[in-house]
């Protein structure tokens, strides 16, 4: 009887025992969960986990792998890591910024003064009360400007050392004069320099940047500067505005010529050198000269033959002018030279003459025509330049610089100025 009474109440021991025990285990999993459920809820608390778990100690792989929506498949985590490194050097830390809806809290993370990523909570139903998760976490990026690549058609494209894939293709078995078929790609998303490689007859190339394209381009291209009123040819091929990459460049030379300069940028596939011709307005051939590295630039030369014919008269044109403007010609003697009704004409004509001064003589020094340029329609531009010495009495001497630009049409069987500019 002893022995099952002890054994009944061994067991009933133990029961009671286990009972008890199940009691404290799911009273302390409540009190947890109570304290857990509590601890979330305080936003400040899971943000603080957020900054520790991605931030605190820079977790590249788990971040990359969060930022891949935003970044190109081309990107990398090496890439990744080392701009973290550059933008979060340093101590780092967080703070809360305003934002509109009510369920949502955002962070900025910084390093040194400055914001490097941002991450954001979300608040959500939980067993006991409200709760604050972590939602999202974005890199503050300076994403570099999308790029173009140039390839043969067929090429293989790599960037980065991966493979680019058809739906970055642009441009498909896009036809050149001057190249054959190639194929475009665009690049975006990247927030480092590429590497861009291209493989095509036999061999992988790496492909160097054009900073004037923003392209990397496997094909050479050549670079002809030329003047505008200039047209141009490659290999006796015509090349039309479709290759041109800037137009209304302005320099002082073509401010003289009220011209300016235009920009080609075409790709030249061939093993031999490009012959490259410029033919102007009035169909002269200009000169064009190769820098280097496929390089054009046009060479502004006098016309020899127009300068031999018309230097005496561009430098009476403009001593006629500085005379007119000290009263020392008549309006007649103008009117050899400049075309009557034009609106230089009128201006000079009506013009107040404000360094006039009497005098007793004058002369010029220094005197040149320079620059004679054929335009079209039967037109010439040249310039001329000298000192132009006024002396009133024996103390006093002026001194007036004239540097003007001509231009001429042919007007009753004579070249007259139908226009004038200054340079000074």
């Amino acid at each position: 009887m002893k022995k099952i009474l002890t054994g009944k109440f061994k067991k009933a021991f133990l029961i009671s025992l286990s009972v008890l025990a199940a009691s404290v285990v799911c009273w302390l999993a409540f009190l947890w969960l109570r304290l857990d459920s509590y601890e979330k809820s305080m936003p400040d608390n899971a943000a603080s986990r957020v900054f520790n778990q991605y931030f605190n100690e820079l977790a590249f792989g788990k971040l990359f792998a969060l930022e891949k929506p935003n970044l190109s498949s081309l990107e990398t985590l090496e890439n990744y890591t080392a701009y973290l490194n550059d933008r979060a050097g340093g101590q780092r830390n967080f703070v809360n910024i305003p934002y509109d809806a009510q369920d949502t809290r955002k962070y900025v993370v910084f390093a040194g003064g400055a914001g490097f990523a941002e991450f954001e909570l979300v608040k959500r139903a939980g067993f006991f009360n409200d709760i604050w998760e972590f939602s999202k976490v974005a890199t503050i990026f300076d994403i570099i400007e999308e790029f173009k690549i140039t390839a043969p058609a067929g090429s293989s494209v790599y960037v980065n050392s991966k493979l680019v894939g058809e739906n970055y293709k642009t441009g498909s078995g896009l036809s050149c004069p001057m190249a054959g078929n190639y194929d475009v790609y665009t690049i975006s998303g990247l927030i480092a320099k590429p590497v861009v490689e291209a493989q095509y007859g036999g061999r992988v190339n790496t492909l160097a940047y054009d900073s004037e394209l923003n392209e990397y381009s496997a094909i050479p291209v050549l670079t002809i500067d030329i003047i505008d009123s200039f047209t141009l040819a490659i290999n006796g091929i015509q090349i039309d505005d479709s290759f041109l990459l800037k137009d209304g460049i302005k320099t002082a030379e073509t401010d003289r010529l009220k011209l300016h300069r235009k920009i080609y940028r075409i790709l030249y596939g061939f093993d031999d050198p490009p012959e490259v011709s410029i033919v102007s307005a009035a169909g002269k051939e200009g000169v064009i000269r190769n820098t280097g590295d496929l390089h054009f630039i046009q060479e502004f030369i006098s016309d020899g033959a127009l300068e031999a014919q018309y230097k005496d008269r561009a430098i009476a044109t403009a001593k006629t002018y500085a005379e007119f403007m000290t009263f020392d010609t008549t309006l007649r003697e103008l009117q050899r030279y400049f075309e009557t009704g034009t609106e230089i004409y009128n201006n000079i004509r009506t013009s107040e003459v404000y360094f006039y001064t009497p005098h007793i003589n004058y002369w010029f020094e220094n005197v040149t025509a320079s620059e004679f340029f054929a335009r079209e329609n039967d037109t010439f531009s040249c310039r001329v330049t000298f000192d132009h010495y006024v002396r009133r009495n024996a103390e006093l001497l002026f001194h007036f610089p004239l540097d003007i630009t001509l231009f001429y049409r042919r007007a009753g069987g004579q070249f007259m100025v139908y226009d004038m500019i200054s340079n000074s």
